[in-house]
């Protein structure tokens, strides 16, 4: 078998005597791999095979690190000899400055650059990976030949495209998913039984571990890490400061915590069997290398719907991911321009998704769009502006769909409790704790109806509840959600740091105001929008059954006023009711109402 696979009968080792250092390019562990690949691909493994073909690659990839270790040091001691033979010895440095120096260097695979991850690569980047996908991988001429990637590699239209036409069509077999990652014979064993998003993180390490040597290096060169500004980077104390008061704070340390609880499973899966995992293959696979791994997949990897699962696209993933609007709303509306009554040249709105009859990842265009308009990506997911800034690091200040997540949820102790819980668990709603979103634009009516049926007291009352309709089950019911959802509101503004829009717009005006401030200063400053925006929606609608509860039910606070102005506008006629009663004295209608009652 290993015959087969005409494997290089030696690997290159270089040093450099002077640095005392050496690189060492392990081509032999790297063919196997590769090779491996391909033929996993073809169907010539067997599948009963598969493991001991892995354990080669391991074993093989370990040996050629064991002999680069010896050959280096002993190129190293080589050139050491000589030099001492030929140069004087240098002055005797002062300990200190020597750790200074050791405590300098960075290994690369735990070096962290500062270009965040869903910033756009060079241009030259971007066209190198378009010709490695046409001339390399077999691409279609056509596949991307409406969008050019200019400086900044900055997707823009190159003619006008009518809504519906396909932008880029990459084929399925140049992306990279869980599949791809079950065929590393490096990282397979360690992602089996992870999320997908982590499998591509480890997949992302091996491969910038390769270097120039990996099969994916043009792609690979297109995802810069993801740097410190990224929210999966940020110290605990600048999320709490930050970004007080917003629901992203327990998202992001929450995130923070499964990252390093993630990694810490993965190096003892790796220390609990040295057989299958040894400690030198995996020297790649540091906590600083996966963290940013795992930002850099969050920020670009592509959900497809149709597909169902998790997708490292090429050039795809270059478009920036702009929010989707609401649901039952035309994707189009995320372009801007004025068909979304604003301002500027619209956008095109590509809608990403897997097409079976072609087998591609295609971006559709959503909208009629000029030359050289923006390409951007409407967020498959459609998630809020407090997702999207956790995945991507980036906040969408013109989220055309933005929303925040109301929990709501029944009494424990309420008597029809019970029955509550049955009907709320046979429409899949939890009564315990329902989620439900609130967008800014419109009243959210199954959050209503949810709350309208929990406050519910009489059982013939459970029936009138509708969940497809804006139905008022009785004025005392209705006062109470909505003064329930006005104290909602109220309380998520006292959390911030100050419960007006101006703070945050006041400090967006700021000049040396850090990048991590600003972008939490926009996230926080949507946020309070929408809720603003909900609270003025309430205060409408509780303006026509405003009214003091009692046992009788809602009576009007202003009862004692509107009764006086009642007597006094009454006034004129009070004469001429006395004079009329007078008549009717005189006339004896009252003579029944005073004789005594009983017999004589």
């Amino acid at each position: 078998r290993l015959t087969t696979l005409q494997l290089p009968a030696r690997c290159e080792v270089t040093w450099c005597a002077r640095a005392e250092s050496y690189k060492a390019e392990v081509s032999l562990a790297a063919r196997v791999h590769l090779l491996l690949h391909a033929e996993e691909r073809a169907g010539v493994l067997r599948r009963r095979e598969r493991k001991r073909f892995e354990r080669i690659a391991i074993m093989i990839m370990a040996a050629t690190c064991a002999t680069l270790r010896t050959a280096a040091s002993n190129g190293a001691a080589a050139g050491a000899a000589s030099r001492r033979a030929s140069v004087p010895p240098p002055p005797r440095h002062h300990p200190h400055h020597a750790t200074h120096r050791r405590g300098g260097r960075t290994s690369p695979s735990a070096a962290v650059a500062t270009a965040p991850a869903t910033a756009s690569v060079d241009q030259a980047a971007a066209r190198e990976l378009v010709a490695w996908l046409t001339v390399e991988k077999g691409m279609a001429n056509g596949a991307a030949n409406s969008v050019s990637f200019g400086d900044g590699a900055v997707a823009t239209l190159l003619a006008d495209v009518r809504a519906g036409e396909p932008l880029i069509a990459i084929p399925q077999n140049l992306t990279v998913t869980s599949v791809d990652v079950a065929d590393s014979p490096i990282v397979a064993g360690l992602a089996a039984g992870r999320g997908e998003l982590v499998g591509l993180a480890l997949w992302l390490c091996h491969e910038r571990a390769k270097g120039r040597l990996s099969e994916w290096a043009p792609y690979i060169a297109t995802l810069p890490n993801a740097g410190p500004d990224h929210p999966l980077m940020w110290p605990t104390e600048d999320i709490t400061t930050f970004l007080k008061g917003s629901p992203a704070v327990a998202q992001a340390l929450s995130r923070a915590a499964d990252a390093a609880e993630e990694y810490a499973s993965i190096r003892d899966a790796i220390r609990g069997d040295p057989a299958n995992f040894p400690a030198d293959v995996y020297d790649f696979l540091s906590e600083p290398a996966f963290t940013d791994a795992l930002a850099t997949v969050l920020a670009r990897a592509v959900w497809l719907n149709a597909a169902n699962c998790y997708a490292m696209v090429p050039l795809v993933d270059l478009l920036p991911v702009v929010g989707a609007p609401a649901p039952g709303v035309n994707p189009a509306l995320a372009g801007g321009g004025p068909g979304a009554r604003k301002s500027g040249l619209a956008s095109a709105a590509g809608v990403v998704d897997y097409d079976a009859a072609t087998e591609c990842v295609t971006v559709v265009c959503a909208n009629d769009s000029q030359q050289t308009a923006s390409v951007i990506c409407v967020d498959p997911l459609a998630r809020n502006s407090g997702d999207l800034f956790l995945c991507t690091g980036v906040v969408d200040p013109d989220h055309c769909g933005d929303y925040l997540t109301f929990t709501a949820s029944t009494v424990n102790t309420d008597r029809l409790y019970q029955a509550k819980k049955q009907i709320l668990e046979a429409m899949d709603m939890s009564a315990d704790g329902q989620d439900f979103p609130v967008f800014a634009d419109r009243m959210p009516l199954q959050l209503l109806a949810y709350m309208r049926f929990a406050r519910v007291q009489e059982p013939s009352e459970l029936m009138t509840v509708s969940f497809e309709e804006d139905r008022i089950v009785s004025p005392m019911n209705e006062y109470e959600i909505l003064q329930l959802l006005m104290g909602d509101t109220r309380e998520k503004l006292g959390e911030y740091e100050s419960s007006t829009e101006e703070y945050e717009l006041l400090q967006l005006k700021e000049k040396g105001l850090s990048s991590r401030a600003r972008t939490a200063a926009q996230l926080i400053l949507g946020e309070k929008r929408v809720i603003n925006a909900t609270t003025t929606a309430v205060r409408r609608r509780l303006a026509p059954i405003r009214g003091i509860p009692t046992k009788k039910g809602l009576e009007d606070p202003n009862a004692d006023l509107l009764e006086i102005f009642d007597t006094i506008e009454n006034l004129p006629n009070k004469p001429k009711e006395m004079f009329e009663n007078f008549r009717a004295w005189a006339r004896g209608d009252f003579e029944d109402d005073l004789k005594p009652k009983g017999k004589l």
